[in-house]
């Protein structure tokens, strides 16, 4: 695999699980059982639903704009979908380069604290 960066990391593909997979068989040589298990545990601890959610968080976001172009802008309607227009925009733009720490807390709190965010939103 190449060598990835916060800068070159926009360059890799992703939104799909097979993704991930077709990664792991290539770096670990995984066999087909392999592969089977990863994408098992893949589902498992949730990151198929995730990467499916940003699927519907996009399409969610065209809606919310398509909302706003169709709202009257004096409306409290028009400021309500503003806010959650620059929420969702501001979650769908944050960096592709995230890492958490290795140690997992009980309180997601301190989960947070730990997450180091680098490089640029798209």
């Amino acid at each position: 695999m190449e060598e990835i960066t916060p800068d070159t990391i926009w360059n890799s593909k992703q939104n799909h699980p097979e993704y991930v997979v077709k990664d792991c068989q290539i770096e670990f040589g995984l066999t087909e059982e392999q592969c089977e298990k990863l994408r098992f545990i893949l589902m498992n601890r949730g990151v198929n639903k995730w990467l499916y959610a940003r699927r519907k968080i996009i399409a969610l976001k065209h809606d919310i704009k398509r909302m706003m172009k169709e709202a009257d802008k004096k409306s409290d309607s028009y400021y309500i979908l503003c806010h959650i227009n620059e929420a969702m925009q501001n979650i769908s733009k944050m960096p592709r380069w995230i890492e958490w720490n290795k140690h997992i807390h009980r309180k997601m709190k301190k989960n947070e604290q730990e997450v180091i965010i680098k490089g640029k939103g798209c």
